[in-house]
């Protein structure tokens, strides 16, 4: 991986404070890159208590914190690199294309705006169909509606996931009366309803492309040592991925949407080991440090590929052997929190595990600043403060 032609370049982290661009900025620091974080929001519990962080500037709102960086970053000689891990700085991103794309090199699709419509979900998964993955039956309904054409049980999920409330409109109903019922608390107007899948894990794959999707890089799976009926884990495996009919496959979606960038597809595996396809994030994902941890930087090997104009596979050493990963307190609340897994069961798997996504043994802070935080709250409800 070279990485010294890389220092002549300044990379911009852009987000609001999450795991996932911590991940990413440990991503860049390992590879000897000092990132400069444009943070949104004023709460920090993360990126403000990092110690691979020099560099950090905190706005109230995504508008602002774009225009400082347009304005600070815009006239550098070499076109700096702007990056993000969450759809919301994403999108906003491509709705100033046609600004940056002379000033910076990030995510997009080729165009003003494409990168948003692809984040759609039943225009993604009309993608997935006609590059040859099975997608469940599903309809995009306005609020109130009811699906036609669907059996039940079904699944409720927003169309994009800057509309409405995300996770919290997601809702497997088995009736019509179940659905009615559902529209009381769904935030979106309008939703995909999707015939309900029981599954038997999810699989997730993260990768880069460069020049619209005609060059694309696959990198480890991921699937769940625990997980929810109706929400991805926080408790993983990654390994190797062999299918090369999938991949294929996968790379012909990243090509249709003729993206460039770092992305995540996830997929359902049924009771009979069926994939069905799930989404694309096309973005840095929560996951992507565990990738760097294997050997694979997605964002500085993205980098170099954009630089060359092409991917050298061959530099790319991907383990034999699978390792763990966990977002800690994630995995904490939905494990423990719900009764599922003993607080003994999840201390022995927290210290075996090979990366965490807030935990590093090089940079603590940020998680025991995340986990006094959690206590407080913790400790606030239970007072009902």
């Amino acid at each position: 991986m070279d990485t010294n032609s890389l220092k002549n370049y300044k990379f911009i982290v852009f987000c609001r404070d999450h795991n996932n661009p911590l991940g990413l900025c440990w991503s860049l620091v390992e590879a000897g890159i000092t990132p400069i974080v444009v943070l949104v929001g004023k709460k920090s519990l993360l990126l403000n208590h990092s110690n691979k962080i020099k560099s950090l500037i905190q706005f109230d709102t995504p508008e602002e914190g774009l225009n400082y960086i347009i304005q600070k970053y815009g006239n550098d000689q070499n076109k700096p690199f702007l990056l993000t891990g969450q759809d919301e700085l994403v999108e906003l991103i491509d709705q100033h294309y046609d600004e940056l794309i002379d000033k910076f090199y990030f995510y997009n699709d080729g165009k003003q705006g494409l990168v948003t419509y692809n984040n759609q979900k039943d225009v993604q998964c009309r993608m997935a169909e006609e590059c040859g993955i099975r997608v469940p039956k599903g309809v995009k309904i306005k609020r109130g509606e009811l699906p036609k054409g669907l059996r039940y049980p079904i699944i409720t999920k927003v169309i994009i996931t800057t509309k409405g409330a995300w996770k919290k409109d997601v809702h497997i109903c088995n009736s019509e009366s179940d659905l009615l019922e559902a529209w009381k608390t769904i935030k979106a107007d309008e939703i995909l309803a999707q015939e309900y899948i029981e599954k038997k894990n999810e699989l997730c794959i993260d990768g880069f492309s460069i020049n619209g999707g005609e060059e694309v890089f696959l990198s480890y799976t991921s699937e769940y040592i625990r997980f929810t009926r109706k929400g991805f884990g926080n408790y993983m495996w990654f390994k190797k991925y062999n299918n090369e009919e999938v991949k294929d496959k996968i790379k012909k979606i990243i090509r249709k949407a003729n993206y460039t960038g770092i992305f995540c597809l996830e997929c359902i595996i049924d009771k009979n080991d069926e994939l069905y396809f799930l989404e694309v994030n096309y973005r840095y994902s929560g996951w992507g440090y565990a990738h760097t941890f294997g050997g694979v930087n997605l964002p500085v090997l993205w980098a170099n590929a954009v630089l060359k104009g092409h991917i050298d596979a061959s530099t790319i050493i991907l383990r034999d052997k699978p390792f763990t990963a966990m977002n800690e307190l994630a995995d904490l609340r939905e494990s423990v929190g719900t009764g599922k897994v003993s607080l003994f069961r999840w201390i022995k798997d927290f210290c075996s595990c090979d990366v965490g996504f807030t935990y590093n043994k090089n940079d603590k802070a940020p998680f025991f600043y995340e986990v006094k935080d959690m206590v407080v709250r913790v400790f606030k409800r239970t007072l009902h403060l």
